[in-house]
């Protein structure tokens, strides 16, 4: 009896609590692991296009290893509480108290983000597994790696279609409201197994409020483009006003269609991967004739000068296109580097998405046709 009148109590004054405020307002509180970021700002964004493209709503001091929004919403939207240049989370925003521990991105406190949190314990505990069953395959010693390789590819497969396969399923209650577009946005159109044909499909499904979303836009524009550039197309040209090193206009119909095999690099000097890539790329502009083959490296995304700094540290001796930022990836719908594509000797693209280590025997396929 004492336990049903203090529950009763309990919930008649959440219920005041809440008759009381707006019925837009939201609190945000969000918490840091440790100090290091005390009397730094935390923003609150929203987003046109990409991660990169987003408007900032509001701004808090970090006090205390938190800090706090306050403000009122209609509607929900898509957001991120950014801390620094690579520390984000992303969240809905909508009407509640939200809170968000920075250190796992857990968020709860409002309908849509409990939803959202249980999609990511979802997503966590499938990858925790999938971890589990990747080291257990780099670490067995009676495979070979060609069939750690196989191994590795349908664990990936796995994993990712298990995700797709929650995500849709959430999707089909939140096609109207910002968790749909983030559910979307994030697991679906970026799920590692999709390609056009089947984004095609479900975008087809998705509905209005779902694919007039800048960022959602936006990659369908970038699938549009890796349709309009797959192979058997013929390479799309594009000038870069200041490209060539001596800060000349250079065009990428300088290089590609003109009688050689090429192959084409995407990269930045931030991107390990990236620069992973170097000896393999190296091997191959040192292997083969030049009256045959080539090499063009484009630096995307990045800086001039440490553009320049990780040519001279990576002993990148070929052809170079520089400062091309994202016009080459948007004509490409590049989403991610290294991106490498080998280009016929007439302009047709013959390759995309090269993985590194089959560079030579692609390229010795192709020469010796």
């Amino acid at each position: 009896m004492k336990n049903t009148t203090v529950l009763g109590f309990m919930a008649a004054a959440a219920l005041a609590f809440y008759s009381c405020s707006p019925s837009d307002s939201y609190t945000i509180s969000c918490q840091y692991p440790d100090n290091s970021l005390n009397g730094t700002y935390a923003r609150l964004v929203s987003f046109n296009t990409s991660l990169r493209d987003n408007n900032v709503l509001d701004s808090a001091l970090i006090v205390n290893q938190t800090a706090t929004f306050n403000g009122t919403i209609p509607n929900s939207e898509v957001c991120g509480i950014f801390s620094g240049p690579r520390d984000r989370v992303l969240f809905v925003l909508e009407p509640g108290n939200i809170t968000i521990n920075a250190e796992n991105d857990h968020i709860a406190g409002s309908p849509l983000n409990d939803e959202w949190a249980t999609f990511r314990t979802y997503s966590d505990s499938v990858n925790a597994s999938a971890e589990e069953s990747y080291n257990g395959i780099v670490l067995n010693r009676t495979i070979t790696t060609a069939q750690k390789n196989v191994l590795v590819d349908s664990l990936i497969t796995d994993y990712s279609q298990k995700i797709l396969d929650r995500g849709t399923s959430l999707l089909n209650n939140h096609r109207n409201d910002a968790l749909g577009r983030l559910v979307f946005w994030m697991d679906i159109a970026n799920n590692d197994i999709m390609d056009a044909n089947r984004y095609k499909a479900l975008i087809n499904e998705a509905g209005n409020y779902i694919t007039s979303y800048g960022p959602i836009e936006n990659i369908t524009m970038r699938y549009n483009a890796q349709e309009a550039t797959s192979a058997g197309h013929m390479f799309t040209d594009f000038t870069i006003p200041n490209g060539n090193l001596d800060g000349s206009s250079v065009s990428f119909s300088d290089y590609a269609g003109k009688g050689k095999l090429l192959l084409v690099d995407f990269w930045a000097s931030w991107c390990g991967p990236c620069r992973r890539a170097m000896p393999n790329i190296a091997e191959a502009a040192n292997s083969f004739p030049a009256d045959k083959f080539q090499v063009l490296s484009i630096a995307v995304w990045d800086e001039h000068d440490e553009t320049l700094k990780a040519m001279s540290q990576l002993n990148m001796t070929w052809n170079h296109i520089i400062d091309a930022n994202t016009i080459p990836t948007d004509l490409y719908g590049i989403n991610g580097i290294p991106h490498l594509m080998l280009i016929g000797p007439d302009g047709t693209i013959l390759h995309r998405g090269l993985a590194p280590n089959n560079i030579m025997s692609v390229v010795k396929e192709h020469l010796n046709k």
